[in-house]
Protein backbone atom coordinates (compact mmCIF):
# COMPACT_ATOMS: atom_id res chain seq x y z
CA UNK A 1 0.00 0.00 0.00
CA UNK A 2 0.96 3.52 -0.78
CA UNK A 3 1.16 4.68 2.56
CA UNK A 4 3.76 2.33 3.45
CA UNK A 5 6.10 4.81 1.43
CA UNK A 6 4.85 7.88 2.49
CA UNK A 7 7.65 10.39 3.78
CA UNK A 8 6.78 12.90 7.25
CA UNK A 9 9.15 15.65 6.38
CA UNK A 10 6.92 18.09 5.37
CA UNK A 11 4.79 21.21 6.02
CA UNK A 12 1.81 22.34 5.61
CA UNK A 13 1.21 26.01 3.79
CA UNK A 14 -1.94 28.01 2.83
CA UNK A 15 -1.88 28.95 -1.22
CA UNK A 16 -2.63 32.94 0.15
CA UNK A 17 0.77 32.91 2.34
CA UNK A 18 3.93 34.98 0.32
CA UNK A 19 6.12 33.07 -1.63
CA UNK A 20 9.09 33.86 0.84
CA UNK A 21 7.78 31.66 3.13
CA UNK A 22 8.96 28.40 1.97
CA UNK A 23 12.45 29.93 0.11
CA UNK A 24 13.89 27.73 2.65
CA UNK A 25 12.90 24.63 1.06
CA UNK A 26 14.41 25.41 -1.98
CA UNK A 27 17.78 26.31 0.06
CA UNK A 28 18.08 22.93 2.19
CA UNK A 29 16.84 24.51 4.95
CA UNK A 30 13.05 22.82 5.86
CA UNK A 31 10.69 20.63 4.98
CA UNK A 32 8.69 19.69 1.75
CA UNK A 33 6.05 22.30 1.42
CA UNK A 34 2.14 21.04 0.31
CA UNK A 35 0.02 23.78 -0.24
CA UNK A 36 -3.28 24.08 1.05
CA UNK A 37 -6.67 25.66 0.23
CA UNK A 38 -8.02 25.59 3.74
CA UNK A 39 -8.62 22.34 5.30
CA UNK A 40 -8.02 20.41 1.67
CA UNK A 41 -4.53 19.94 0.15
CA UNK A 42 -4.07 22.35 -3.03
CA UNK A 43 -0.75 20.77 -4.60
CA UNK A 44 2.74 21.33 -4.67
CA UNK A 45 4.79 23.89 -6.05
CA UNK A 46 6.47 24.32 -9.65
CA UNK A 47 10.29 25.51 -9.04
CA UNK A 48 10.04 25.92 -12.50
CA UNK A 49 6.93 28.60 -12.51
CA UNK A 50 9.63 30.58 -10.19
CA UNK A 51 12.08 31.23 -12.23
CA UNK A 52 9.36 32.55 -15.16
CA UNK A 53 8.78 35.93 -13.80
CA UNK A 54 10.84 38.19 -11.61
CA UNK A 55 10.14 37.86 -8.21
CA UNK A 56 9.57 40.44 -5.40
CA UNK A 57 9.04 37.74 -2.69
CA UNK A 58 5.75 39.39 -2.20
CA UNK A 59 3.71 37.45 -4.78
CA UNK A 60 1.16 33.68 -3.50
CA UNK A 61 2.17 30.91 -3.21
CA UNK A 62 -0.77 30.61 -5.25
CA UNK A 63 0.57 31.94 -8.45
CA UNK A 64 3.24 29.34 -8.38
CA UNK A 65 1.58 25.72 -7.70
CA UNK A 66 0.57 22.36 -9.50
CA UNK A 67 -2.11 20.19 -8.77
CA UNK A 68 -1.05 16.61 -7.69
CA UNK A 69 -3.46 13.01 -7.38
CA UNK A 70 -4.18 12.91 -3.72
CA UNK A 71 -4.29 9.10 -3.09
CA UNK A 72 -5.62 7.09 -0.06
CA UNK A 73 -3.02 5.28 2.00
CA UNK A 74 -4.47 2.00 1.11
CA UNK A 75 -4.16 2.59 -2.98
CA UNK A 76 -1.37 0.42 -4.55
CA UNK A 77 1.88 0.90 -5.59
CA UNK A 78 1.29 0.01 -9.34
CA UNK A 79 -2.08 2.58 -8.67
CA UNK A 80 -0.61 5.21 -7.36
CA UNK A 81 2.45 4.48 -10.55
CA UNK A 82 -0.01 5.08 -12.87
CA UNK A 83 -1.72 8.03 -11.12
CA UNK A 84 1.98 9.78 -11.29
CA UNK A 85 2.56 9.06 -14.89
CA UNK A 86 -0.87 10.05 -15.95
CA UNK A 87 -0.61 13.63 -14.11
CA UNK A 88 3.30 13.83 -14.99
CA UNK A 89 4.14 15.35 -12.06
CA UNK A 90 7.02 13.30 -9.44
CA UNK A 91 4.70 13.60 -6.35
CA UNK A 92 1.67 12.52 -4.65
CA UNK A 93 0.21 13.52 -1.74
CA UNK A 94 -1.13 10.16 0.91
CA UNK A 95 -4.32 10.83 2.57
CA UNK A 96 -6.33 8.46 5.31
CA UNK A 97 -9.51 9.49 6.10
CA UNK A 98 -9.38 13.15 4.68
CA UNK A 99 -5.81 13.65 6.88
CA UNK A 100 -2.69 14.39 4.95
CA UNK A 101 0.06 10.98 5.87
CA UNK A 102 3.23 12.72 3.84
CA UNK A 103 4.07 12.33 0.38
CA UNK A 104 5.37 10.08 -2.25
CA UNK A 105 7.62 10.62 -5.09
CA UNK A 106 9.11 9.13 -7.99
CA UNK A 107 12.11 7.35 -6.55
CA UNK A 108 10.16 5.87 -4.11
CA UNK A 109 8.14 3.98 -6.33
CA UNK A 110 11.10 2.88 -8.53
CA UNK A 111 12.62 1.46 -5.15
CA UNK A 112 9.81 -0.63 -4.56
CA UNK A 113 8.96 -1.46 -7.95
CA UNK A 114 12.52 -1.96 -9.57
CA UNK A 115 13.27 -1.28 -12.79
CA UNK A 116 16.26 -3.24 -15.25
CA UNK A 117 18.38 -2.27 -18.25
CA UNK A 118 20.85 -0.05 -18.98
CA UNK A 119 21.25 3.82 -18.67
CA UNK A 120 21.65 4.59 -21.90
CA UNK A 121 18.12 3.41 -23.15
CA UNK A 122 16.52 5.64 -20.49
CA UNK A 123 18.27 8.88 -20.63
CA UNK A 124 17.50 11.84 -22.61
CA UNK A 125 18.87 14.94 -24.09
CA UNK A 126 19.17 18.30 -22.35
CA UNK A 127 20.55 20.52 -23.94
CA UNK A 128 23.83 21.50 -21.91
CA UNK A 129 25.11 25.14 -21.70
CA UNK A 130 28.97 26.26 -22.08
CA UNK A 131 30.60 26.89 -19.19
CA UNK A 132 31.63 30.58 -20.05
CA UNK A 133 27.88 31.48 -20.77
CA UNK A 134 26.09 33.81 -18.71
CA UNK A 135 23.69 33.19 -15.60
CA UNK A 136 21.00 35.53 -17.81
CA UNK A 137 21.48 33.15 -21.08
CA UNK A 138 21.02 29.62 -18.20
CA UNK A 139 17.91 31.38 -17.28
CA UNK A 140 16.20 31.59 -20.47
CA UNK A 141 17.64 28.69 -21.53
CA UNK A 142 15.83 26.88 -18.67
CA UNK A 143 12.52 28.67 -18.69
CA UNK A 144 12.61 27.59 -22.84
CA UNK A 145 13.30 24.17 -22.21
CA UNK A 146 11.22 23.52 -18.92
CA UNK A 147 13.26 21.66 -17.22
CA UNK A 148 15.24 21.89 -13.54
CA UNK A 149 18.81 21.21 -14.69
CA UNK A 150 21.38 22.20 -16.81
CA UNK A 151 24.16 20.57 -18.00
CA UNK A 152 27.54 23.18 -17.83
CA UNK A 153 30.12 21.78 -20.43
CA UNK A 154 33.67 22.97 -20.77
CA UNK A 155 34.14 21.89 -24.72
CA UNK A 156 32.43 18.75 -24.73
CA UNK A 157 33.63 17.43 -21.08
CA UNK A 158 30.78 17.67 -18.30
CA UNK A 159 31.74 20.50 -15.83
CA UNK A 160 29.04 20.34 -13.80
CA UNK A 161 25.47 21.26 -13.45
CA UNK A 162 23.25 24.59 -12.93
CA UNK A 163 19.81 23.62 -10.69
CA UNK A 164 16.89 25.44 -10.56
CA UNK A 165 17.60 25.29 -6.78
CA UNK A 166 20.99 27.61 -7.49
CA UNK A 167 19.13 29.93 -9.88
CA UNK A 168 16.11 30.44 -7.32
CA UNK A 169 19.42 31.38 -4.66
CA UNK A 170 20.69 33.70 -7.02
CA UNK A 171 17.57 35.58 -7.64
CA UNK A 172 16.25 35.75 -4.38
CA UNK A 173 19.36 36.16 -2.33
CA UNK A 174 21.79 36.83 -4.89
CA UNK A 175 24.48 34.63 -2.83
CA UNK A 176 27.63 34.15 -4.60
CA UNK A 177 28.70 30.27 -4.52
CA UNK A 178 31.95 30.81 -5.59
CA UNK A 179 34.94 33.21 -5.22
CA UNK A 180 35.18 33.06 -9.34
CA UNK A 181 33.46 36.31 -10.46
CA UNK A 182 34.90 39.29 -11.58
CA UNK A 183 34.72 42.98 -10.00
CA UNK A 184 32.53 45.07 -12.03
CA UNK A 185 30.28 41.99 -13.58
CA UNK A 186 26.12 42.36 -13.02
CA UNK A 187 24.86 38.96 -11.70
CA UNK A 188 22.95 37.81 -14.94
CA UNK A 189 26.31 38.52 -16.97
CA UNK A 190 28.30 36.02 -14.53
CA UNK A 191 29.89 33.56 -16.05
CA UNK A 192 27.66 29.92 -15.28
CA UNK A 193 30.74 28.04 -13.99
CA UNK A 194 31.23 30.72 -11.11
CA UNK A 195 27.45 28.69 -9.95
CA UNK A 196 28.29 25.37 -11.21
CA UNK A 197 27.64 22.35 -9.14
CA UNK A 198 29.42 19.46 -9.16
CA UNK A 199 27.48 15.72 -9.67
CA UNK A 200 27.90 12.34 -9.57
CA UNK A 201 28.72 10.99 -13.41
CA UNK A 202 27.33 7.27 -14.71
CA UNK A 203 28.24 5.50 -17.61
CA UNK A 204 25.83 4.78 -20.75
CA UNK A 205 26.48 0.82 -19.96
CA UNK A 206 25.95 1.15 -16.00
CA UNK A 207 22.90 -0.90 -14.71
CA UNK A 208 19.83 1.05 -13.63
CA UNK A 209 20.05 -0.73 -10.03
CA UNK A 210 23.39 0.75 -9.87
CA UNK A 211 22.26 4.49 -10.00
CA UNK A 212 18.94 4.26 -8.22
CA UNK A 213 21.36 5.80 -5.10
CA UNK A 214 22.62 8.41 -7.77
CA UNK A 215 19.01 9.37 -8.35
CA UNK A 216 17.71 9.41 -4.81
CA UNK A 217 20.93 11.69 -3.64
CA UNK A 218 21.05 14.20 -6.32
CA UNK A 219 17.61 13.60 -7.93
CA UNK A 220 19.25 12.97 -11.36
CA UNK A 221 21.99 10.87 -12.95
CA UNK A 222 24.65 12.48 -15.29
CA UNK A 223 25.64 10.08 -18.60
CA UNK A 224 29.16 10.43 -19.33
CA UNK A 225 31.36 8.62 -21.35
CA UNK A 226 35.19 9.31 -20.95
CA UNK A 227 33.64 12.63 -19.26
CA UNK A 228 31.84 13.79 -22.80
CA UNK A 229 28.22 14.61 -21.70
CA UNK A 230 25.63 12.17 -23.24
CA UNK A 231 22.27 12.99 -21.28
CA UNK A 232 20.18 12.76 -18.24
CA UNK A 233 18.09 10.61 -16.11
CA UNK A 234 15.22 12.01 -13.80
CA UNK A 235 13.31 9.37 -11.74
CA UNK A 236 10.26 10.13 -14.12
CA UNK A 237 12.11 9.32 -17.35
CA UNK A 238 11.89 5.82 -15.40
CA UNK A 239 8.45 5.46 -14.17
CA UNK A 240 7.17 6.49 -17.34
CA UNK A 241 8.73 3.68 -19.32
Amino acid sequence: MIGELARKDFKLVDKNDEISKVFGYFYGESDFPIVMDGKKPWGIIDERRLIKTKLSKKEKIKDFVVGVPKLDATYSIEKAKQKMVKSGIDTIIVTSEKDILGYVNAIDLIKKIGVEGKAETFMRYIEPIDENESIGNAINQMKKANERILPILTGKKFYGILGIENILRIITTHKKTTDYHQERTTLLDAPVKGYAEPAVTNNPNDDLKDIIDVLEEQGFAVICKNKEYLGIIEPMDLLAR
